[in-house]
């Protein structure tokens, strides 16, 4: 079976149709203001959403075939590889590492957070350059993903070079890109995300942790 807009397509089983309705729901609800933040008119191609029911087969997309297996880690559902959304069915989402106690708002929300990330390489300048940083913050704010801290405390470097092994790694990202969104036009913020690279991950991580300590003093 087969649904397709004119934004994306999704192919789909039996197995599936308990929540494909839901799952097409919310990226027709959520892809016009998502795009519209990007200021995208109309996506470069039409993206296909593939919902994974073999684990194999999902790591060998990851990995490459086993290329690079560096690149899979238990904690994957979901990847936004080759301009599509690739996510693991909802059974086996719910069977992947941390995800135990996940459930469909959990899943829809991670289905729209590849969509952000879909959206952000269509904006990208450098498409060989794409630091995790800024891209997993813009995509948690966007998908609603409730991750945040409330002071960061690590390295530059650790947010640069190690960025998917360093704890807590998704909060610094959604507490730093909400500190910019928060303090930052929204031109200012696309101009941002457009060449993450250039960001002084140092200096953003000390104007972060300021923010947060007001906001954390308002609260007392």
């Amino acid at each position: 079976m087969k649904y397709e807009n004119d934004i994306f397509s999704i192919e789909y089983d039996r197995h599936d149709e308990e929540f494909i309705k839901l799952l097409i729901e919310s990226l027709e609800q959520k892809s016009k203001p998502i795009m519209n933040f990007f200021e995208i008119d109309k996506l470069s191609k039409k993206f296909q959403v593939i919902i994974y029911h073999n684990l194999q087969d999902f790591i060998n997309l990851i990995t490459e075939n086993g290329e690079k297996p560096q690149q899979y880690a238990p904690w994957i559902v979901a990847s936004a590889k080759d301009g599509n959304i690739n996510i693991l069915s909802l059974d086996l989402y719910k069977k992947a590492e941390g995800h135990e106690n996940c459930d469909m708002r959990h899943y829809l929300k991670t289905l729209v957070h590849e969509f952000v990330h879909v959206c952000h390489h269509e904006i990208i300048l450098d498409k060989k350059i794409r630091p995790p940083l800024l891209m997993e913050g813009i995509a948690t704010q966007l998908a609603g993903q409730p991750y945040k801290v409330s002071h960061i405390d690590c390295k530059a470097e650790d947010l640069i070079r190690n960025f998917y092994d360093t704890a807590n790694c998704y909060e610094y990202s959604n507490s730093i890109m909400g500190y910019l969104l928060n303090t930052k036009s929204h031109d200012e913020v696309l101009d941002i995300l457009r060449e993450p690279h250039k960001v002084d991950v140092a200096e953003l991580i000390e104007q972060t942790n300021n923010f947060l300590d007001k906001e954390n003093a308002m609260q007392q």
